[in-house]
């Protein structure tokens, strides 16, 4: 199905879990990058961590339940918020469809900004950023890499992420773990 209207979109597709200050600078570029090419801003995320399909014994506890997500990306301005159903189904979608049939042709994504250790698609181990890019070009989006870790802080010396952000709160330390996902 073909999106009939005529938004086109810069967007990122991640779980967000957390909304974390990694998180945060990755749809602040997102934000960026669609005002100064006359685009609108889009996260997309999924209704479940994809490894509760996948692998579900190695599927992460959630930091925070969907409607969560999706207020806190509301609350930092993003024009749209679309949740991706993941199932069996959309679990053997390779990148290069994905990209073409959802992004492309469903979305109307014309620019995907990817975090550094984003992967996505049916797994293949030597897709990376640049198979994307050339996917990208192919299809018709331009494939920006987004904030490296550095760019949001590290956190005794670690890169912020959910599984960061789990272990502080398992380890009872949530204020930290609550500054770091703090909108900024």
């Amino acid at each position: 199905m073909t999106n009939s209207e005529n938004t086109t979109y810069c967007a990122t597709v991640g779980v967000f879990d957390g909304v974390h200050c990694g998180h945060q600078q990755v749809i602040r570029r997102v934000i960026a990058i669609a005002e100064a090419a006359g685009m609108k801003s889009m996260v997309i995320t999924f209704d479940r961590n994809p490894l509760e399909v996948i692998c579900p014994e190695r599927a992460p506890k959630p930091i925070m339940t969907l409607t969560e997500r999706i207020s806190r990306l509301q609350a930092m301005g993003v024009d749209r918020v679309e949740v991706l159903p993941f199932d069996n189904d959309f679990m053997q979608t390779t990148a290069f469809d994905f990209m073409h049939e959802t992004l492309y042709m469903r979305l109307n994504v014309r620019c995907m900004v990817t975090g550094y250790d984003n992967r996505f698609g049916k797994r293949n181990p030597d897709e990376n950023f640049e198979t994307y890019v050339s996917y990208g070009k192919r299809i018709g989006i331009d494939v920006v890499l987004g904030p490296q870790p550095e760019e949001c802080g590290l956190f005794d010396g670690r890169a912020v992420s959910s599984s960061l952000i789990r272990h502080l709160i398992d380890s009872g330390r949530k204020e930290e773990a609550d500054t770091l996902m703090m909108l900024k």
